[in-house]
């Protein structure tokens, strides 16, 4: 049914932040529509009963539409719900939430408020860099596209972040070549901006030039350059050491290193995390990353053991740890989807907190609900492997008291969670 237009009206919004509708018997999702849009839309079929919508246009807006603040959208897809009122918007992201709670077995009365981001204070990016024939882009992918989209403006992220996109740009046309692409990991640290450029293009001394030339123009921390295909990093370039602070700890940051995506976002994380601790005498911190958990409970005086696959991220972990005499924190780097820590290792323990990426936490999650520790505390990026890592706690006798959303993506289909489980018996 591909090239089909049709006239229909929006009922709701998808998991993923499309708008849905009825058609013939089955399904169409449509980007940048809000619920009670009555639009007209090209059709492309997706599967059985299933059709992806283009609008072609807007013939009468829904009570919850508002004009979105950026020029990009509905082009761009690093957004997909700018264009839905504030209070229409956390409403759909709490709605979600409590429906993936219910339908997991899962007590949706323990949901409290959810904390939203600003715009304009996302600290870090990754924008994909084209050389054309003619000219640079720089920007983020198209909605279901691979597509670019170059961006002159970006109001979700910091300031200082996209004011880089122009020298991004400039840096493209003289040291790449049409047909070349590259991706920049954009980073505002304690110590300030740290890019990192990851092509397999072959820049030449006069382009690698032009990324030094880059740290002094625009005042940068450091300037690295890493191969998509290999491991690590080279740095080209650092005017002054690229570190974070986790509970007034200084810790070093590798290029690229793993950050929350908002500095109150990560606040409010570490303040769930600190106030489960209440004073207990040793924790687990596992997918530890830089340690924004573990530096914070460690000046605590809690003993605690952290781990993580990051083999750098550790190292400078456990290097901040003795400089700040913190001789109650080990961190081992260790690769906790394949080798969890068991039960019978995490049982002493009085708090366990794991906080592991996209894919959850399915083996480790096990090993803690065996163990029995009095309290766990789950940070969680994606609610789908969280219900799934959730289940397992609850089937080994623990309880969810406390479940905190996070909004650090704002105006995206993504929400962290913060929830606190209590073993039951």
């Amino acid at each position: 049914m591909t090239g089909f237009r049709a006239e229909i009206a929006i009922e709701n919004i998808g998991r993923r932040g499309d708008g849905v509708a009825a058609l013939e018997g089955g399904i169409v999702h449509v980007p940048a529509t809000a619920p009670g849009d009555r639009v007209s839309v090209a059709l492309t079929e997706t599967g059985p009963g299933r059709f992806r919508g283009r609008l072609l246009d807007l013939l009468q807006a829904g009570p919850d539409r508002r004009e979105a603040p950026c020029r990009h959208f509905a082009e761009c897809g690093g957004c997909a719900l700018q264009h839905l009122t504030p209070d229409a918007y956390g409403a759909w992201k709490l709605d979600m939430l409590r429906g993936l709670l219910a339908r997991n077995g899962l007590d949706a009365a323990v949901v409290e408020p959810l904390h939203r981001s600003p715009p304009g204070s996302r600290r870090r990016a990754g924008f994909t860099i084209r050389r054309r024939r003619d000219d640079a882009i720089v920007g983020f992918n198209e909605r279901h596209s691979h597509r670019v989209v170059d961006l002159a403006a970006c109001p979700v992220v910091l300031p200082e972040i996209a004011a880089l996109i122009a020298p991004l740009r400039a840096w493209a046309e003289t040291a790449l070549q049409a047909g070349d692409r590259a991706d920049a990991h954009v980073a505002v640290t304690d110590s300030g901006l740290d890019l990192l450029v990851r092509t397999g293009a072959r820049l030449g001394g006069a382009g690698r030039d032009a990324l030094v030339d880059l740290l002094a123009r625009e005042d940068l921390a450091r300037v690295a350059r890493a191969h998509p295909k290999r491991e690590g990093a080279e740095v080209l370039a650092e005017a002054r050491p690229v570190r974070a602070v986790h509970g007034g700890v200084p810790v070093a940051l590798a290029p690229g290193a793993f950050a929350q995506a908002t500095a109150d976002g990560e606040a409010v994380l570490t303040g769930f995390v600190l106030d489960a601790v209440q004073g207990a005498a040793s924790a687990f911190d596992l997918f530890c990353g830089s340690g924004a958990f573990a530096l914070p409970l460690a000046k605590r005086g809690c003993s605690v053991f952290a781990a993580d696959i990051d083999k750098a991220a550790v190292a400078n972990l456990s290097a901040a740890a003795r400089q700040a005499g913190l001789p109650k924190l080990h961190a081992e780097a260790r690769n906790l989807m394949r080798r969890p820590v068991p039960a019978g290792e995490l049982a002493g323990a009085e708090i366990v907190v794991f906080d592991p990426p996209r894919a959850g936490a399915k083996a480790q999650a096990a090993e803690i609900a065996a163990s029995r520790v009095p309290v766990v505390v789950a940070v969680s990026c994606d609610p789908g492997t969280f219900m799934r890592d959730a289940r397992i706690l609850v089937e080994g006798g623990y309880r969810l008291t406390r479940l905190r959303p996070v909004d650090q993506f704002l105006w995206s289909a993504h929400l962290e969670l913060a929830a606190r489980f209590d073993f039951a018996g």
